[in-house]
């Protein structure tokens, strides 16, 4: 775990009040093509890396390119106007390894007008979005905080040969940027992450959480469930009442958001809760994160009645 800049004020117990709680205001996906070039640097960096474990080079990987997280970040952050340029948090979660030394969030933070604390969370496995989120939401209690940043990346660049468990195989290079914000138009939304999770144990926590929501759900459609790669084998499915999306194979950490990303980009979506789901058995980490997403079509149309309301006033 690396940060930058200088540490933000902590808020003093008693010293003022709680900040807001922190809502979803932006969600964007990207997806890459590998096409950055290896410098003779990295790729002698790597091939001593792997000749260091003992695992033959995979010449195929330096030919073709990759795409690395700092390119990523660049790419994204205009794309999440008006919410790009002010942070008072900023985590990068992945599961893949980056494909180029370094520390790529320091391209954030040059690019940024203020980045108060940026690190990065890789040591979750698939489950550590689900870190960084609850971290963003209540786990760092920042004087003043009102904006955060959750960057989610994999890469599908591997330097070398040797084996690399199905879990956590990428195939593909995408990003997926999780804006939180005092005043976020998208929804309320809450993250943990339980720890000590035996396989056997996954379904009947993660239906019991299900059943709950059923019953609690305030939108007006049924609950969408996200399941990540990670549950399949592990669970028994949902039960009555929650509708199921599943994430697209090779994408191991960023998937389900890819997908929330998209469930959240339809401009005629209803009031619902969306559940996003993910297990890692080599730690037995389950990741669960609510989305309480508002009606698209009705901000759109309080939206138009404001515009017109100030229309109205301007010209009588």
């Amino acid at each position: 775990m690396i940060h930058t800049s200088v540490p933000p004020r902590v808020a003093a117990a008693g010293s003022a009040a709680p900040p807001p709680p922190l809502r979803l205001a932006h969600v964007r996906r990207r997806d890459f093509e590998p096409g950055e070039a290896f410098h003779a640097q990295d790729r002698e960096y790597f091939s001593d890396l792997a000749a260091s474990a003992r695992l033959p080079v995979d010449e195929t990987c330096f030919g073709t390119g990759r795409t690395t997280y700092a390119a990523m970040v660049s790419a994204l952050l205009p794309e999440l106007a008006p919410y790009d340029d002010d942070f008072d948090l900023a985590l990068l979660a992945h599961a893949t390894p980056d494909s180029t030394p370094g520390w790529s969030m320091s391209r954030l933070v040059r690019s940024t007008a203020r980045t108060g604390l940026a690190f990065a969370v890789s040591e979750q496995g698939v489950t550590s979005p689900f870190a960084a989120l609850r971290m963003a939401v209540e786990g760092i209690p920042v004087d003043g905080a009102r904006r955060a940043l959750v960057l989610i990346a994999e890469q599908s660049a591997v330097g070398h040969r040797g084996p690399v468990p199905e879990p956590l195989r990428a195939r593909h290079d995408t990003a997926v940027a999780l804006v939180l914000d005092a005043s976020g138009p998208l929804g309320g939304l809450a993250a943990e992450q339980r720890t000590g999770v035996e396989p056997g144990d996954v379904s009947r926590a993660l239906t019991g959480h299900l059943a709950h929501l059923a019953q609690s759900a305030g939108g007006t459609e049924r609950p969408v469930l996200i399941a990540g790669a990670g549950l399949t084998g592990s669970w028994d499915g949902v039960p009555e009442g929650v509708d199921l999306r599943t994430t697209p194979p090779g994408m191991p950490c960023a998937g389900i958001w890819a997908v929330l990303a998209d469930e959240l980009a339809d401009p005629r979506r209803a009031a619902r809760t969306v559940l996003l789901a993910e297990y890692d058995a080599r730690f037995g980490y389950l990741g669960l994160c609510r989305v309480d997403a508002t009606a698209q079509e009705a901000n759109a149309t309080a939206q138009e009645l404001d515009t017109t309301a100030r229309e109205g006033e301007a010209h009588p």
